[in-house]
Order: structure tokens, then C-alpha cells, then sequence
């Protein structure tokens, strides 16, 4: 499964890299790309082994911000439908 994840707190590449870092370690992580100039990351993982509250939580513990954005996307829509 790949999803894609907003990122906060970044200020340089070191950022970015410790990031990438923390999700590789977790089991079922197939590839990690952060981008430090549009704030985000896309994960592709095994989701029968890993879901996604454990990769924002090891976003987290790294000490920075993370949120799905598919789940914005979705709650933008419902705000503007009403």
C-alpha cells in the first residue's frame, strides 16, 4: 500500500533524512521518500503487517508532525459539500 503523509517541523535535509530513517526501521516498510520542499512523505508499505497510525507515531517520536493527507483530502470534501 502507498500512501502519502504531510510532514511538519522539517528545516533542512538532516530533517528529512532522520525521518526517512525512523519509518525504515519499522517491519513492512518497502520504501520511504521525504520531500523536505513540499513537506511531505509517501510510504509504501505492507499494510497487513504495519498501519498507518504506527508510521505517524514513528514520525512523532522522531519529534516532528505528520498526518495523512488522502484523510484532509477527504475531510476538505465533506466540509465543502455541506
Amino acid at each position: 500500500m502507498i500512501s502519502n503523509f504531510n510532514i511538519t517541523g522539517m528545516s533542512c535535509s538532516a530533517c528529512s533524512s532522520h525521518i526517512e530513517k525512523a519509518v525504515k526501521k519499522l517491519n513492512g516498510i518497502n520504501k520511504v521518500t521525504v520531500n523536505l520542499l513540499t513537506n511531505s512523505m509517501i510510504v509504501d508499505f505492507e499494510d497487513n503487517i504495519l498501519d498507518i497510525e504506527n508510521i505517524i507515531n514513528a514520525v512523532k517520536n522522531a519529534g516532528y508532525g505528520a498526518t495523512l493527507k488522502d484523510k484532509e483530502k477527504k475531510q476538505n470534501n465533506i466540509n465543502t459539500a455541506q
